[in-house]
């Protein structure tokens, strides 16, 4: 019996643990008082007619964005540090897939921020309330 007991606190704790990562996940690091900085990619034309993870399907021409930890559906600000312009996208994707970026945007977002000869840049990210 204490084995049994042993064993479903054990599991309770466990679970509280995991609970608690995939809550800090969730929130990211990026905040309306400390930006994200880092590089940004724009998604290839082959990518176009995709499912993507929030459930929409990705339109080149939407002003869209792809983030690891950013809720479905947030708005976040994405300025190009080199040139200062700036646009507001919404989180429609999962992403990116190289540690390098922190976001990977629509070509509609890499048009905006005027980098898209380049294929990368430098941005920073911030939640719009």
């Amino acid at each position: 019996m204490r084995r049994l007991m042993n064993g479903i606190v054990a599991l309770a704790l466990s679970s509280a643990s995991l609970s608690g990562n995939a809550a800090k996940k969730q929130t990211g690091n990026t905040t309306n008082s400390h930006p994200e900085k880092g590089i940004a990619a724009f998604y290839g034309r082959s990518m176009e007619g995709h499912k993507t993870a929030c459930g929409s399907t990705y339109v080149a021409s939407e002003l869209t964005t792809a983030h690891r930890t950013l809720p479905c559906g947030t708005k976040a600000r994405i300025t190009n540090t080199k040139n200062g312009k700036s646009v507001e996208a919404t989180v429609n994707d999962r992403g990116p897939t190289s540690r390098k970026r922190i976001v990977d945007v629509s070509r509609a977002v890499a048009e905006q921020l005027d980098f898209v000869k380049q294929g990368t840049t430098t941005v920073e990210v911030e939640v719009v309330k």
